[in-house]
């Protein structure tokens, strides 16, 4: 049996659990739910769940480490952005407890987490962008792209799942009926941008809104190697994950995600976001190196990465294994009611 602890356990974990039971091996899977919300953590799967501190709070770690012996936990799987760099961080003390973290270097995420960097790292392969504290910085960026001629975004540096981004549009951002709308993008007015740059309290990042369909590469990689890769196309994004989507291989993609972590010497799972064009071409948005939402459509198309990073982190060469990998396959994400007393 692998003990594996899942943290920032949510909603968006139930399918990640089954897919982790799933795996090629019949491997007894027991999971641990952690969450620092009460009301957010996930109930329904988990053989264990606990409410812990905020990963903020100074005894975030001990208690980690804690509820790991407990339960007898062999992976922490880090769920959440923000923790990343608390794991690498501290990384070599939870190992010492016998306890694997599947977590990139603190170099590594540095290289690839933070959007501003990876920007200026790839800049011909990602959409023009810039940082904006004051109106002014807005208007600046707003000129050099063509503005309203061409659409711009824009995104807070530091979050994920979506929050923070809004498409600015004179006429969208004033429609009401678009506001809280499933499935849609948040749409602001010019105006309203830059009130809130000038209120945010630190930098927005602006940039050219790209045309086309959402697409990511969800990968394994062993130390700046990447082992696989699958891609998918969604046509329908909430929370900051695809509700429906379709497998779809894109070599450009492939690349890109090869030369990332080949630069980077990123290590565990990670998942490229791009816009995919009608021509085929793809425009890299951001990288995230931790499990994503969405891994469990690509392990039922029949790559189970979340499962192969944990044998991998248990010693076991992966490197070999071949797939059988369903390139047909759809899937639409739906969301049901948890009761529990």
């Amino acid at each position: 049996m692998i003990g594996i602890m899942i943290t920032g356990c949510s909603m968006h974990s139930n399918d990640l659990i089954n897919v982790l039971r799933d795996n090629y091996d019949n491997e007894e899977i027991k999971i641990v739910g952690i969450n620092c919300e009460d009301t957010a953590l996930l109930r329904k799967g988990v053989d264990a769940g606990y409410v812990v501190p905020r990963i903020t709070e100074p005894d975030y770690i001990s208690t980690v480490i804690d509820i790991c012996k407990i339960e007898g936990v062999d992976v922490i799987f880090p769920f959440i952005t923000a923790e990343l760099p608390i794991m690498a961080a501290n990384k070599e003390h939870i190992e010492r407890h016998g306890i694997k973290v599947s977590v990139a270097s603190e170099a590594a995420l540095r290289d690839v987490g933070d959007k501003v960097t990876l920007s200026k790292r790839y800049p011909s392969l990602m959409p023009r962008q810039a940082l904006a504290r004051t109106a002014k910085d807005c208007f600046e960026f707003a000129a050099s792209v063509g503005y309203p001629n061409k659409p711009i975004c824009c995104k807070l540096p530091d979050r994920c799942g979506g929050l923070g981004f809004s498409v600015v549009d004179e006429e969208k951002g004033l429609d009401m009926t678009l506001f809280n709308k499933f499935g849609r993008n948040r749409y602001i007015n010019f105006s309203m941008l830059t009130q809130l740059v000038e209120h945010a309290g630190s930098e927005v990042i602006l940039q050219e809104f790209e045309e086309g369909s959402d697409y990511s590469m969800c990968g394994l990689a062993e130390n700046g190697k990447l082992l696989f890769g699958l891609g998918f196309e969604a046509s329908l994004m909430a929370f900051g994950s695809a509700m429906f989507a379709n497998i779809k291989q894109n070599d450009e993609a492939y690349r890109i995600a090869e030369q990332i972590v080949s630069d980077s010497g990123l290590d565990g799972n990670f998942c490229c976001d791009f816009i995919l064009k009608e021509d085929g071409s793809v425009k890299l948005l951001e990288v995230n190196p931790r499990l994503s939402a969405t891994l469990p459509f690509i392990a039922k198309a029949g790559l189970n990465l979340p499962y192969l990073r944990a044998i991998q982190l248990l010693g076991r060469d992966v490197s070999k294994m071949e797939f059988d990998i369903n390139y047909a396959l759809r899937m639409s994400k739906n969301y049901e009611s948890e009761y529990f007393v």
